[in-house]
C-alpha cells in the first residue's frame, strides 16, 4: 500500500513511476484497481492531465462592404467598388435615356 502512496504524492504518471521503480505498469495497475476496490483505497479526486496539444483562437471579422451607391432620379443604386468603368458607363448611359 506504501507503493501507492508513494505514486500518488509524487509528480510522475504511472508508466514513469513505473519505470523508475522497476516495476511491471500493468501489474501495478492491476494491483492497485484491486486494492481500491477490495479495500476501499481512497482514490485521490484529481487526474493528473498533460498538456498534448495547444491551440490557438483567432477571430476572423466580416470584411468592410466596400460598395459605391449611386443615385439618379430618386434611384440609389449599391454596387461593388470593382465593377468595370465600361460597365458604369453603358448602365448611366441606359438609365439616361
Amino acid at each position: 500500500m506504501e507503493i501507492f502512496q508513494q505514486y500518488e504524492s509524487s509528480s510522475l504518471n504511472q508508466r514513469e513511476f513505473c519505470r523508475q521503480n522497476q516495476l511491471s505498469p500493468s501489474t501495478f495497475f492491476s494491483k492497485r484497481r484491486s486494492l481500491e476496490l477490495t479495500q476501499g483505497y481512497p482514490k485521490s479526486g484529481f487526474v493528473r492531465a498533460e498538456v498534448v496539444e495547444q491551440t490557438t483562437r483567432y477571430q476572423v471579422t466580416a470584411p468592410i462592404s466596400a460598395d459605391m451607391t449611386l443615385t439618379f432620379n430618386n434611384v440609389e443604386l449599391s454596387i461593388p467598388l470593382n465593377t468595370p468603368a465600361g460597365y458604369l458607363a453603358q448602365l448611366i448611359r441606359e438609365l439616361s435615356s
